[in-house]
């Protein structure tokens, strides 16, 4: 099973994975590693080297907030730095992401899970406008 690190600034990676455990219970072989204030990058890739090497299998999919971010680019000095491991470092996880990340990755290798991530991501963002508009009545499943 492929390993998954979210890693953003400030508790962005553990505050989703909170959120993911309310809609799905806590998911196997996956680990928050937090930015915070007050840390150096080399703090930050310590922390993602360390949890990287407690994930069992040999493909990790890094999970980032921003493009160009300093976990970002910690988790691209990972990769580098690591060619013999199959790592993908992805920028802009969300919901849709994380999603569909944990309960995907069983099915994909992980080239494949990293462009259904990219696409649940980009279809994971809607206007509610485009949904109704002032006549009709919004009708939606029950939520997760």
């Amino acid at each position: 099973m492929t390993g998954i690190l979210v890693t953003g600034h400030g508790h962005f990676s553990t505050g989703i994975l909170n959120a993911i455990e309310l809609v799905a219970g806590h998911p196997d072989q996956t680990i928050g590693v937090d930015f915070e204030d007050g840390q150096s990058p080399q703090d930050l890739k310590s922390s993602l080297e360390q949890a990287m090497e407690s994930l069992q299998g040999d493909e990790v999919l890094i999970l980032t907030d921003l493009i160009g971010g300093t976990p970002f680019k910690m988790g691209a000095e990972i990769k580098a730095e690591n060619p013999s491991r199959k790592i993908k470092v992805i920028a802009g996880v969300n919901m849709a992401v994380l999603v569909e990340a944990v309960f995907s990755r069983s099915l994909y290798n992980l080239e494949e899970l990293a462009a259904a991530i990219i696409r649940s991501g980009k279809d994971g963002l809607a206007d509610l406008d485009q949904f109704t508009n002032d006549s009709e009545e919004i009708k939606f499943e029950d939520g997760l």
